[in-house]
């Protein structure tokens, strides 16, 4: 969990930029928000991890899934040990649905629900495993879900988003730039994967798990 609360960030994110007529507390927030956001869908954070058990019902082949995540990771049959091969939606409408029914071996997400094949002959415990979409900082007194270390991360990068704002795009690059080498400084062994419109950076591509959707 961060330290710094969002009042505080957006303190520092003023003194960062200097004062200026026509930036106020909100589109502030709105900058370290969408920091917030770019950093956690980036990078891999365990504080980030979920999972949802999904016991199936014989014969039925959709199941309620995890509510707004980022990402459905993977799919697994705690009865069998068996991690389910996550299959695209239109490979899975594909499949033979009068197939005997067994085990499910295969899954995809559509909309809000996770599909699986074949049908269910049994209750299954099956557990989905997916990375939480996090809230957006709306309080004064809020902090990040993240470790301590990237309360500097959102003020950087929310600087960097401020200066593009307001049309000064160098120094928005620059500011960029100094996140990007701030974070990955202290990521050693997590996957990094950094996308930032409108900038052209060359980072490390992430590893996604087997199945990931």
């Amino acid at each position: 969990m961060g330290i710094l609360t969002l009042l505080q960030m957006r303190t520092e994110l003023a003194s960062t930029m200097g004062d200026r007529a026509n930036v106020d507390g909100d589109r502030r927030d709105l900058w370290l928000n969408l920091a917030y956001t770019d950093i956690a869908s980036g990078i891999d954070f365990t504080e980030l991890d979920g999972e949802l058990d999904i016991p199936t019902v014989v014969d039925q082949h959709n199941y309620t899934g995890p509510v707004n995540p980022l990402i459905v990771q993977m799919v697994r049959d705690d009865d069998n040990d068996n991690l389910l091969t996550w299959v695209p939606e239109t490979e899975y409408f594909r499949l033979d649905r009068s197939a005997s029914s067994d085990a499910p071996r295969r899954w995809t997400r559509r909309a809000t629900e996770i599909l699986v094949w074949p049908n269910p002959d049994a209750i299954y415990a099956l557990v989905a495993y997916f990375k939480i979409t996090v809230a957006a900082l709306a309080a004064d007194g809020d902090v990040t879900v993240l470790p301590p270390f990237v309360d500097n991360g959102l003020i950087l990068l929310g600087a960097a988003y401020g200066f593009l704002a307001v049309g000064e795009d160098q120094r928005g690059i620059i500011w960029a730039n100094r996140a990007v080498n701030y974070l990955s400084s202290r990521l050693t062994g997590q996957d990094f994967s950094f996308l930032l419109a409108g900038l052209t950076q060359t980072q490390p591509t992430v590893t996604r798990p087997a199945g990931a959707n």
